[in-house]
């Protein structure tokens, strides 16, 4: 009976120091908090100097984007962008079409891969379906968009080494690569002063 009524003692006596070392130690990081200045900082971006991954996105000039060369007709390539979080490509300008078309050719990955061009809102009118912007003049291939025999609705990047690049519109029901853009990935950093 004697060392139950001890070992009830101690045992009460340890529950309390954890209860007070537990309550101290809150205190401490409260007060310590109080003491620093944290400052949140985002940047566009990754930096270069830090080894993260962006797989399965490469970075092509100062975006992110995901090729693949299996085919899918327009409407899976689509579904496929969303389903990893970005946008069948929109062309911002030619040069963003040139960049990608050279590192294409340069890695022999020379072909036709579906853009987010379209024309199936209002026939002949082709705008980036991504963000809904018409699809500039200088992007085309000569004697393109054509819609030939009326059927075509779906926008290709064409690239034919020696021949040109540029954009083709073409069935949607065909078989193409595609190009998928990722938004711009931000960098989060904590300063604490």
């Amino acid at each position: 009976m004697k060392g139950d009524a001890l070992n009830k003692g101690i045992s009460s006596i340890y529950k309390m120091c954890l209860k007070y070392t537990s309550m101290c130690a809150f205190l401490a990081i409260l007060s310590l908090s109080g003491a620093y200045k944290i400052t949140p900082n985002v940047i566009e971006g990754v930096p270069g100097f830090l080894n993260i991954t962006t797989a399965p996105f490469i970075k092509i000039g100062s975006n992110y984007y995901f090729i693949e060369t299996k085919g899918l007709n327009w409407f899976a390539a689509f579904e496929s962008c969303k389903q990893i979080q970005a946008d069948l490509i929109a062309f911002e300008s030619l040069e963003e079409l040139q960049l990608i078309s050279q590192y294409l050719i340069y890695n022999n990955m020379a072909a036709y891969y579906w853009t987010s061009g379209t024309d199936l809102a209002k026939q002949d009118k082709h705008v980036w379906f991504s963000n809904g912007q018409p699809v500039a003049s200088d992007l085309w291939r000569k004697g393109e968009p054509n819609n030939e025999n009326n059927e075509e609705h779906c926008d290709e990047l064409k690239i034919e080494p020696g021949v040109g690049v540029g954009l083709n519109d073409r069935r949607c029901s065909y078989i193409d690569g595609y190009i998928c853009k990722a938004p711009q990935p931000k960098t989060a950093s904590f300063i604490v002063w």
